[in-house]
Parts: structure tokens; sequence; C-alpha cells
């Protein structure tokens, strides 16, 4: 039997990027200090300050997304939006993991979005920053088999992406018009998802915390 709690394919937590604080486990607290120092040293390359060591342990907020295709379908109608299009009748999604080829574009750089930190960022495994800054940062790294995880530049095995929970917010509400009265199933879930992401980012703000999805 399900407890009442609602369950989610993608959760929002804002929250520290060291889960642990010293108190509670010095060998993995340490650990994580040392991949967070590195995190923040290449940040700062890239020109975002940010202190992602404060408040080790901390978790204030925990929300999430009902499923992946919501969030897609968020970033299909804000890629849409920009093209004029009729927001209530898109075509159905497309079947056989095939991407929108509105969204393909920007992914793959053919074309500019006002919405980066919804459109180019990861749907899962990545964070946002309560700092403003233009456009999501993603910085790549070996896996987790290497004896090392050596953060770098593109090429290394797997990637994680850096957005701005500030400028994630300012995109949402500028999109939040245009999708609140959508009729159909999609547009609906869509806007839930909105609403949900939204509120993340706000409490990120608010508590100088990452936004982090799992």
């Amino acid at each position: 039997m399900s407890d009442g709690t609602p369950t989610h394919e993608l959760d929002l937590v804002v929250g520290s990027m060291i889960t642990v604080s010293p108190e509670d486990d010095r060998a993995m607290f340490e650990e994580e200090k040392a991949w967070v120092e590195d995190v923040q040293d290449l940040l700062r390359e890239e020109g975002v300050e940010v202190d992602l060591l404060s408040m080790p342990g901390a978790e204030v907020y925990n929300g999430g997304i009902a499923t992946f295709a919501d969030l897609y379908n968020l970033r299909r109608l804000a890629a849409h939006s920009e093209k004029g299009s009729d927001l209530e009748n898109l075509p159905a999604t497309l079947e056989d993991d095939e991407v929108d080829p509105v969204l393909a574009n920007i992914w793959e750089g053919e074309s500019q979005t006002k919405y980066p930190h919804l459109i180019n960022h990861q749907g899962e495994g990545g964070y946002y920053l309560p700092v403003d800054f233009a456009e999501p940062i993603w910085l790549s790294y070996e896996g987790e088999e290497s004896d090392e995880e050596e953060w770098g530049e593109e090429g290394s095995e797997d990637v994680v992406s850096f957005g701005s929970s500030v400028a994630l917010a300012r995109e949402l509400a500028e999109l939040e018009a245009q999708v609140h009265n959508l009729r159909s199933a999609e547009g609906q879930a869509a806007h839930q998802a909105l609403h949900e992401l939204r509120a993340a980012a706000q409490h990120s703000i608010e508590n100088n915390l990452p936004l982090i999805l799992w």
C-alpha cells in the first residue's frame, strides 16, 4: 500500500553539495569537501564565484517533478514559444525517443534561446547555483570507476552541468504567463513541472544553497 507520499521520477533537493557534516562522518565529509573544492575552483575559472563549502549536511527543501517527460515537455513549450507556435495545439510528443527538432537545434547550438538555464541543462544529476550568470557551465570528469575523479576539459568520460537558480527563476517567471492556461494534459503537466522547479529555485536563492536534480 502507498503511504500517501508523492513519488517523483526527478527529485529537486535544495541543500549542500557536501551531504554529511564532519561530526556525522569525517571520512566522507573530507572526501566530498575535496570534490566540492575542485568544483569551486573550476567554476571560478569560468568566472563564477560561489561558496559551496558552507552548511555541510544541510538540506532545506525536497520537492520533485512527476516524470522526466513533464520536464521535457516544459522545455519543448519554452522552445516553441520563442518560435511563436500555438502552444495549445502543438503536435503530440514524438515517439521512439525522437527529439523535437526545435529543441534539437538549441541543444546542438544551431539556435539560441532566452531560456538557456531551463533548456541547456542536465535533466538529471545537474546543479543550479544561487548566483547569477549568463549561461550554464558544463564540466567533465572521469567516472567513478577511476581511482581519482579528475575534473577537466570536455572529452572526459562524464559531464555535469551547473546552471544559475537566479537565472532559472527569472526564465520560469517569464514562461509562466505563456503556459499557465494550457488545457492539454501535456500542457498542464508541464505547467506543474514549472511550478515545482520555480519553487525549488526560489528556495535555493533564499537559502543560498544549490538546487540538486536527482
